[in-house]
């Protein structure tokens, strides 16, 4: 599959939100770690390149020899800056800096369509072009783009701004008219590619089962690998024990109603008690993980034949955290992660081709660790129905001000204060630009969550709202 845009990440928000517009024109984008060597970029052969910088950003590794491959490249942001240096351009002090400035368009293929016009510019450097390279943009007298036309090669020293639809026609520029690329992409050929890739996993032969935690992209897994192996595939969903109220009872009310053989097992008591003594996240995340991977073996050990394990890992799980078919090397299953490739908007949304119920497909973001994540210190069987009942009353007050589909996530977090009394925070948060923003909640529907949770809980002394912005990835509770 080379007919695709290869994504070299140097700023991971950044070059999300490059994939998503080339594929919202139906060009298939890959990200890669900027480290990547002109060798790997060869074995992909991908028809254009794009480095992905943050303006502002330090300078990263990037391998020259690339450049000798003879693909299209185009660099934003500080990537724009080692693309010059490596044409053999450099790089003096910041001309521009957090400001909005009149940026004017040279005659470019790149720029086909795009007019001049204001622009927010984080940083800008002064440039020396070798005489190969020419200037295509600039603004107050400092170049803000260039390229080398003859090799194809383009540089930007700014990034897509929200909701830039310029931006995402430079990407298209770039891609479909520099590089060549067919638009071929759409949900529909991915949901086809996924399918294709299970049903040749089942003519293998053999069982197969599908961890699933009842959240969209392990429901998703199971439901398309259950088309594809039958009934010799089964789901496994482990009760931790650590799920919100009626969390349990509605996973197995839905597998069932999407007729997809499930495996429920109860270790709730045997979970907790492991937990006893266990007061960082690390330690409790071991805890609930070696559970999960002794369950699935002892699975395992039951399946004649081939084995295939499928698991629900999105583009999002991977970009953060790598693949998890690592974690089971040594299983003796054949791990597939038929959703890989796609980012968990794009898993919601075959959800819904796939006719799953809306409360899956817009089913929050859930940790691993359940309601454990949200607990600081010692996880106890109290403090468990402490948090899960204001798990509940916040969770019911945002739903009756229709406030649940605004939100990215909303949570309650318990932990002790200084004196030894315990308390609870509240968290609320909408995603804009890879930066988690506190919600502005009414005030009245705080005053009611915090009334439900001191009525029902005499043991929390004080509830506070936390209004801190944080970046996405850099979130202290899940």
């Amino acid at each position: 599959m080379n007919d695709m845009i290869l994504i070299l990440n140097y700023a991971d928000e950044l070059s999300m939100e490059i994939a998503r517009r080339l594929r919202t024109e139906q060009v298939y984008a890959r990200m890669i770690s900027g480290m990547v060597s002109a060798e790997q970029v060869r074995s992909i052969a991908p028809r254009g390149i794009i480095l992905s910088g943050e303006s502002g950003g330090k300078l990263g590794t990037f391998d020259a020899e690339i450049l000798a491959l003879g693909v299209p490249v185009l660099a934003l942001g500080h990537a724009s800056r080692m693309l010059l240096e490596a044409c053999g351009g450099a790089c003096a002090d910041v001309a521009l800096s957090e400001k909005r400035a009149h940026v004017e368009y040279r005659k470019s293929p790149l720029f086909t369509g795009v007019s001049d016009g204001e622009r927010y510019l984080k940083e800008g450097y002064t440039l020396m072009l070798p005489a190969d390279v020419q200037e295509i943009a600039e603004a107050c007298g400092c170049t803000i783009a260039f390229e080398d036309a003859e090799k194809k090669r383009y540089g930007m020293q700014f990034e897509l701004e929200r909701n830039d639809l310029e931006g995402s026609t430079i990407l298209k520029n770039f891609a479909r008219d520099i590089c060549g690329c067919s638009p071929w992409w759409s949900l529909d050929a991915a949901l086809a590619e996924v399918e294709q890739g299970l049903a040749a996993q089942a003519a293998r032969g053999g069982e197969a089962i599908c961890a699933v935690s009842g959240g969209v992209d392990s429901t998703v897994a199971a439901l398309l690998a259950h088309r594809a192996f039958g009934e010799r595939m089964k789901a496994v969903f482990l009760d931790t024990g650590l799920l919100r109220s009626g969390e349990a009872e509605s996973v197995r009310a839905m597998y069932e109603s999407l007729g997809i053989p499930l495996l429920f097992v109860d270790q709730a008591d045997e979970i907790l008690a492991a937990l006893a003594g266990k007061h960082t996240p690390e330690e409790k995340r071991e805890v609930v993980v070696r559970s999960l991977y002794d369950e699935i073996g002892r699975r395992s050990s039951m399946m004649t034949g081939k084995k295939t394990l499928v698991l629900g890992t999105n583009y999002n799980d991977f970009l953060h955290n790598g693949s998890s078919a690592l974690n089971w090397k040594d299983s003796g299953m054949t791990v597939v992660e038929p959703l890989l490739e796609l980012f968990k908007d794009e898993v919601r949304a075959i959800a819904q081709r796939l006719g799953m119920p809306q409360e899956m497909v817009s089913r929050k973001p859930f940790p691993a660790l359940g309601l454990g994540a949200r607990i600081v210190g010692e996880i106890t069987a109290e403090r468990l129905a402490v948090l899960r009942m204001a798990e509940t009353a916040f969770r019911e007050e945002i739903c009756e001000a229709g406030l649940e589909h605004k939100l990215y996530k909303y949570f309650p977090v318990m932990l002790t204060g200084g004196t030894g009394y315990e308390m609870i925070v509240l968290r609320a948060v909408t995603a804009s630009g890879g930066i988690l923003l506190p919600a502005r909640l009414p005030y009245d529907l705080i005053e009611r969550t915090v009334q439900r949770i001191m009525e029902n809980a005499p043991g929390i002394m004080r509830v506070f709202y936390d209004y801190t912005p944080t970046i996405v990835g850099q979130e202290i509770f899940s």
